[in-house]
């Protein structure tokens, strides 16, 4: 096999869990209040089993074929060529997918924090970081999660608590007063963005150690993830309002900047930039991951290793050129990311995973009859 290490349940979920709340930590809030306004927290919550079932359904694709990731899994449902061509399709949205976070980053550090450092910068730091998480392998990346996630836990948690005092209800008022497709609209972001973007697990579960309650555990992960983010939502409405946070992209960076409590606890939101930092890491590292993987999948290679370099040089061009600046990617990339993202976290594996239904029950009447 192409990868020789092991992930054991507990660093798979909590790359799962990473993964589903990467950078939908800082800029969650606002895309969702986008659509659904006041009621964004409900949306954001009823997202929560639906993003589980979603999980469900990759981890029951990837049983089926339990030593093939993602691209092997098309050609062998699809056939050789339909599925070369679905397994590009992915592979564009893994290098993409990478990309888009990088900038993310960059955008992020330029805007907030470092204003007069150059964006390539900040970009080539973090690509190189990204590139050396994959060349140390599947097992250090699952090890790096289990030890780095409890931080981004506490600090959620700790934002959470000590804005506690500055909620007004009246900010979620009216309740459902937005009409039925916003609400629509929410949910599916509430689903798609979080849960829909880990597709790429299906590119880790063959290099995962088949133990008791996996796929009980990773679904347990997605929806602790999506919980943390409805959390999130709903904290910055209550304070913030439906307004406020649907315009400001990185709401719970605000959010940080409000807490101050006996004028000594103040001031911490370059902590909550590292958790967002942390988090937006592990996610770029299994999407480029799954693209080198994918890959060497896709021409049958023995090795990965030596297509990381290329495949970093590349994230980091697309990173440049992905977007001309953050009011670029607010405007026009967010609202159709959601089509994309629907495409292929819920569509084609939908289809993939009907098809093989679909065959196994044909081969079952040939083979009774």
């Amino acid at each position: 096999m192409l990868e020789k290490g092991r992930l054991g349940t507990r660093a798979l979920a909590t790359l799962t869990f990473m993964m589903v709340v990467g950078d939908m930590m800082m800029i969650y809030p606002s895309v969702i209040t986008s659509y659904a306004k006041q009621n964004a927290w409900i949306c954001a919550l009823i997202g929560v089993p639906i993003g589980m079932l979603l999980m469900a359904m990759f981890l029951k694709l990837g049983k089926a074929y339990p030593d093939k990731n993602l691209i092997a899994i098309s050609r062998s449902i699809l056939g050789f060529w339909p599925g070369t061509l679905v397994g590009c399709f992915y592979l564009y949205f893994f290098v993409i997918g990478a990309s888009t976070h990088t900038r993310e980053v960059g955008d992020f550090m330029t805007t907030q924090l470092f204003q007069y450092t150059p964006i390539r910068v900040i970009i080539l730091l973090f690509v190189i970081a990204v590139s050396w998480g994959v060349y140390n392998g599947i097992e250090t990346m699952g090890r790096s999660s289990e030890l780095l996630m409890p931080v981004g836990v506490v600090f959620i948690l700790v934002l959470c608590f000590c804005l506690v005092p500055k909620i007004d209800t009246s900010n979620i008022k009216p309740l459902m007063d937005t009409d039925v497709v916003s609400i629509a609209q929410g949910i599916l972001v509430s689903v798609i963005y979080p849960v829909g973007e880990t597709i790429p697990i299906l590119m880790l579960l063959p290099y995962t150690s088949s133990q008791e309650h996996r796929n009980r555990d990773l679904i347990m992960a997605a929806g602790l993830g999506n919980l943390l983010l409805a959390s999130l939502v709903t904290i910055a409405i209550l304070v913030l309002g439906a307004f406020l946070t649907q315009h400001n992209i990185y709401a719970s960076f605000i959010l940080m900047q409000k807490i101050s409590i006996g004028d000594f606890f103040q001031r911490i939101e370059a902590l909550m930039a590292s958790v967002w930092l942390i988090s937006t890491y592990f996610k770029a590292m299994v999407y480029l991951y799954a693209f080198t993987i994918g890959i060497a999948e896709l021409f049958k290679l023995k090795r990965y290793v030596f297509l990381i370099l290329p495949s970093s040089m590349l994230v980091f061009a697309f990173a440049n050129l992905v977007a001309p600046g953050v009011t670029f990617i607010i405007i026009t990339v967010v609202p159709y990311w959601v089509d994309w993202d629907t495409t292929v976290g819920i569509l084609l594996p939908g289809i993939l995973l009907l098809i093989h239904v679909i065959k196994a029950r044909v081969n079952h009447i040939k083979l009774r009859s």
